[in-house]
Order: C-alpha cells, then structure tokens, then sequence
C-alpha cells in the first residue's frame, strides 16, 4: 500500500506541475475592418496593406482637393487723422469738415460787414453802429 499512495502522489504532482506551466492564451476578440489587419489598410478603405509602408496599394484614382487658402480678415479701418477725409485741424485731434478747415479751432472766422459786425448792432437807422446802451444813436431820448 504504501508503493500505491507513492504512485498516486507522483502523479498528483506530476499533474500538478503541468497544469502550472501550461499557459492559457484567450481567443482573440474579432476586430473587423482595417483595425483587425496589422498594418492598417491602403487609401481605398478596403485593401489590406501588406506592410508598413503599403507598397502593393494602388494609388489613389484622384489627387486629393487642394487646401482652401485661410480666408483673408476684413480690412480694418484707419483710425486717427489719416481716417478722415480732409484730415484733422492743426491741433491733431479734430477732424476737419471741409478742406479749408473751417470749423477748426483758431481758425481765423471771416469778417462780417455792416451791422452784423458791430458787437452792439446799429441803431435803429440801419446805418449808425450802436455802442452798449445805444446814447450814441441819433434820436436817442434824452
């Protein structure tokens, strides 16, 4: 009996050790299309590549499309002196209105004749400057 307990033993471990080394790889899941083959596929999207580089693909029946340009930003507006028509008056800031610049500050305002240019008007004949209390008209009331 004890020959037989050492046989049985023997195969126990035997069995033992190559269930140990036995090594269990699993199934490969399926992956289908150009992401199940090793190196990819060709530019067709079918024809699998037979290397890294894909020599045994054809080349593509049409060139690709051209890169569009990046497309151009809308100019942008002058801004300052140069962005006005006429320009600016001499004290660089205010735009002027026409190309004399008449509406400028200091510029020199254009005389204006008859009572409209006396500071006080004419006295009631059209005719005689006025001074501040008009005494200097004729028929002024006494």
């Amino acid at each position: 009996m004890d020959s037989t307990v050492i046989i049985v033993l023997g195969i126990i471990l035997l069995a033992l050790i190559i269930l140990n080394n036995i090594i269990i790889v699993p199934s490969p899941s399926p992956v289908g299309g150009c992401a199940g083959t090793q190196y990819g596929c060709c530019m067709d999207g079918t024809t699998t590549k037979m290397n890294a580089y894909g020599t045994n693909c054809q080349p593509a029946p049409y060139p690709p499309p051209p890169v569009p340009p990046p497309p151009v930003p809308p100019p942008q507006p002058i801004g300052g002196c140069a962005g006005t028509r006429y320009g600016c008056c001499p004290n660089g800031t205010t735009p002027k209105f026409n190309q004399q610049g008449t509406n400028c500050p200091n510029y020199p305002k254009p005389l204006i004749g008859g009572c409209a240019g006396t500071r006080y008007g004419c006295c009631p004949d059209k005719v005689t400057p006025r001074n501040q209390n008009g005494s200097n008209c004729p028929n002024y009331p006494k």
